[in-house]
């Protein structure tokens, strides 16, 4: 199947909730996780655990190519029998004796093809070019590949971790978090979705890590990632390529264009709205929150510009925005009506879009002090036909991004718990402020996380992502083992 860049939004969207172990039920408006933990301290020196391939063990070369040369190798690996056997081992619990069976899994490929690839200093996609040739027609072969080697990995860490190799273990959740990473330098915000689902998958990994007895500490190693975990400023940069370049005959009009030469960009515009529409029905993840307010699908957004160009007070003003935006005056006159609402609203679908990603860069707690000037309430009722839809998938990935970065603060907080206990005597911190360490706010409203004692179970929870949705609402409870 031919992967082009909306498709393989849906893909992913419809596909990433079964990468993941099935999920427990919300119960009480929550989901609870309950952790028996080891009051252990961390190794020394602390970068002997650290998550992420360090300067000192790189080699030269390209990430991508070196990860997806492990398919070239090993085809019946790869092959439909041995991915139905990995995705019933990855729904095992993780005391299952099978798992005990797979610390190896995968040999060679795993602990030394994959993560020679992991500490490569470059990762180099090569789409650039395509980007601007063939926009939202990009196809993306190589990003399902990526989806399928962290099966593989998580099978290999999953078999480690039920064996308590916790060394072999961390070699394999390196490699993990190298292959998400190597997602950020991917120019479309669809490879930051793919980034997310595997580090979801390596951040569950990380989880089952820490249960387990006598596990070493990773305080300092959790803490060491990178904050964001993801960096957006690749991936905005490459989505604003799309319009600019796919449409730049309307964006950056030389002249008048007639009905009949607008129709293959019409038509263009009928199938990608078609597609995005599917998108955001499905939602990107599992427990993703409401969705939004449904947007009109019909009319189709062709007849939507021929209706406007027939409302004379509507081109007008679609002219005098035009003038704003720095199209000259003399372009602008002679623009037949149905140009004229065409190119109107690719601009301002422009506008939108920049004013969505402006805050894409700041934690998400500081971002919502800055909406959008279009919010999702606005869809509906919204006079423009390609902003709404860009705009909904925007903020389903910075939402999707930011919750990985809460996890990764629980695995902070816990192991804090965790260190805090061995030097205490096995005992739970009353409040979060008797640890003299460093911990993170949470991501989502900029507070600490909410903590409490009572008869030796700690409670530990943040902020609900959507509060429409259990599914996101963690909370974790937390004993010492004796």
């Amino acid at each position: 199947m031919r992967r082009t860049l909306f498709s393989a939004i849906l893909f992913i969207g419809l596909a990433s909730p079964a990468m993941a172990q099935p999920d427990r039920e919300p119960k009480d408006g929550k989901m609870v996780y309950p952790m028996a933990l080891s009051p252990t301290p961390f190794r020394q020196p602390v970068s002997r655990d650290y998550l992420l391939p360090e300067y000192r063990e790189s080699i030269q070369g390209n990430k991508v190519q070196m990860f997806l040369r492990c398919f070239m190798e090993q085809d019946n690996f790869f092959g439909r029998e041995e991915s139905e056997k990995r995705e019933k081992w990855n729904q095992l619990a993780i005391d299952d004796p099978e798992l005990k069976t797979l610390t190896q899994y995968g040999g060679r490929l795993v602990e030394r093809d994959m993560y020679d690839a992991a500490r490569m200093t470059s990762a180099e996609w090569q789409l650039w070019y395509f980007l601007r040739r063939d926009s939202y027609n990009t196809l993306l072969p190589d990003v399902q590949k990526f989806r399928v080697l962290v099966t593989v990995l998580k099978t290999r860490v999953r078999g480690e971790i039920a064996n308590r190799n916790f060394d072999g273990a961390l070699h394999t959740i390196k490699t993990m978090f190298a292959l998400a990473k190597t997602m950020e330098s991917h120019p479309t915000l669809i490879g930051s979705l793919v980034g997310v689902a595997i580090a979801t998958i390596t951040i569950s990994a990380v989880d089952e890590f820490i249960a387990q007895p006598g596990a070493p500490n990773l305080f300092w190693a959790a803490t060491d990632l990178p904050n964001p975990l993801f960096d957006l400023r690749i991936s905005t940069g490459g989505e604003r390529t799309f319009l600019s370049h796919q449409y730049e005959y309307l964006t950056k009009p030389k002249g008048p264009l007639t009905d009949k030469e607008l129709e293959p960009f019409l038509t263009d515009i009928d199938e990608m709205l078609k597609v995005l529409d599917k998108v955001l029905d499905s939602g990107l993840s599992k427990g993703d929150g409401p969705p939004p307010p449904p947007m009109s699908k019909p009319p189709k957004p062709s007849e939507r510009y021929a209706a406007w160009a027939k409302d004379a007070k509507r081109v007008e003003l679609a002219r005098a925005r035009m003038m704003e935006f720095g199209i000259s005056p003399d372009v602008v006159k002679v623009m037949p009506p149905l140009q004229a609402t065409v190119t109107d609203d690719l601009r301002r679908c422009e506008v939108y879009r920049d004013d969505a990603f402006k805050t894409m860069t700041l934690p998400i707690w500081q971002s919502k002090k800055f909406p959008a000037e279009m919010d999702r309430k606005d869809f509906p009722k919204s006079d423009m036909v390609l902003a709404p839809g860009l705009i909904a998938m925007t903020e389903k990935i910075k939402n999707a991004l930011a919750r990985i970065d809460q996890r990764i603060a629980y695995v902070r907080i816990i192991e804090a718990i965790r260190l805090y206990a061995h030097q205490n005597g096995g005992k739970l911190p009353e409040k979060l402020d008797d640890i003299m360490l460093p911990l993170p706010v949470d991501v989502f409203n900029g507070k600490p996380f909410e903590y409490s004692v009572k008869d030796g179970v700690a409670t530990l929870h943040g902020a609900n992502p959507f509060p429409g949705s259990d599914r996101l609402n963690r909370y974790y409870e937390l004993t010492i083992r004796k």
